[in-house]
């Protein structure tokens, strides 16, 4: 398939596989007038390149994937070499729980700033308030005139 085909089956643009291309990771071969030839398995790469891409993870890292691109990434086991998967993947969860437990850390710090400013334990983690407009208005609270806690 060419360039636009593969764009389309994959829901990505041309531009988008040319970056994998230029990154190593897509090996298209050219036809005899210079366009772009992908096999049948760049749509599963492609996924998978995104999929990927979308979970954190660098062009470094799936340069480093290799060969297992080709696999089903979430419960496959065909990869030729586990190594290399294993090894990347492992690194990449320890980057992405230290930036939940800052994430966690600087959560708790604003809501202990929440509750300094409000005078009182906050509510409910900020998280529900948002759903909820900020919280519902503790009861006697005066409302605006939509009807809002002042």
């Amino acid at each position: 398939m060419r360039i636009g085909e593969l764009a389309c089956a994959t829901g990505t643009t041309t531009r988008a596989l040319r970056y994998y291309e230029e990154h190593g990771l897509l090996h298209p071969e050219r036809s005899p007038n210079g366009y772009r030839t992908y096999p049948p398995d760049a749509v599963k790469i492609v996924q998978n390149i995104r999929l990927l891409l979308a979970a954190g993870l660098t062009t470094e890292d799936l340069q480093a994937l290799g060969t297992c691109l080709r696999d089903e990434v979430i419960g496959g086991h065909r990869c030729d070499d586990p190594t290399a998967k294993t090894e990347v993947l492992e690194q990449r969860l320890a980057v992405i729980q230290r930036r939940i437990d800052e994430l966690t850390a600087v959560r708790g710090q604003l809501l202990a700033r929440l509750e300094d400013l409000r005078g009182r334990p906050a509510a409910a983690p900020i998280g529900d308030c948002a759903r909820q407009r900020l919280c519902e208005p503790a009861a006697g609270r005066p409302k605006d005139a939509a009807g809002q806690a002042a």
